[in-house]
């Protein structure tokens, strides 16, 4: 009787090694499965910002005109039509803040989770200091 109450106990024992392995196993797997989402979720929202920024500086619909019917990249016309921007960014399930134009009044921002892309350009014309342009993009 006796050693039958050693092999139960030893079985015991090792069933709760093993579970607390398998725990410890699960819950790592998790860990890395949300941080694997935060990625994804920060790098599209980088992208999308990027892109916003770059349809900006470069778009013939907000850039200066230099009156001979071209456009200057990097000089932002502040009463520009934003509107295929702000549909890109909106279109694509994001909010935004563009600063110093705030083209829609979008001025409220989530201070938590945010990507924020910065341009050194100018505003209205080449003539003056060279500005920043912050654009600040998060999920809806």
């Amino acid at each position: 009787m006796e050693q039958g109450q050693i092999f139960s106990l030893d079985f015991l024992i090792s069933m709760v090694v093993i579970t607390a392995a398998v725990a410890l196993l699960i819950q790592t797997t998790e860990f890395n499965t949300y941080n694997m989402k935060e990625e994804r979720t920060y790098n599209e929202m980088r992208n999308v910002a990027r892109i916003a920024s770059n349809m900006i500086i470069a778009s013939n619909e907000t850039t200066c005109d230099d009156g001979a019917g071209g456009h200057l990249m990097n000089c932002v016309d502040s009463g520009a039509d934003f509107t295929p921007i702000t549909d890109f960014l909106t279109a694509s399930g994001y909010l935004y803040d563009i600063d110093p134009l705030n083209p829609v009044g979008e001025s409220v921002w989530n201070t938590e989770d945010f990507v924020e892309e910065k341009r050194t350009t100018f505003i209205d014309d080449f003539s003056g200091v060279a500005e920043e342009l912050t654009i600040r993009v998060w999920k809806a």
